[in-house]
């Protein structure tokens, strides 16, 4: 994952209630840092699972799986 998509990431959880994760190559990282999320080193193809900690959350949750459908919105 290049800086552009990890910075609108960190955005999109900026917001949150409580902690959000990336989980991807047997490694979980705080969504809301950019430097975290492009030590993943997820390439495409790769397994991504985000993690919530509140439900109040689950808009945020949203709002990055469709980030992520549209190819960060690259597409």
């Amino acid at each position: 994952m290049h800086a552009r998509p990890a910075s609108k990431i960190a955005q999109m959880v900026d917001s949150a209630h409580s902690d959000v994760w990336i989980c991807a190559n047997s490694t979980k990282v705080d969504a809301a840092s950019v430097i975290d999320i492009l030590t993943l080193g997820a390439v495409k193809g790769t397994k991504v699972v985000i993690e919530i900690e509140n439900q109040e959350d689950e808009m945020i949750l949203d709002q990055i799986f469709d980030f992520f459908e549209a190819g960060f919105g690259e597409k």
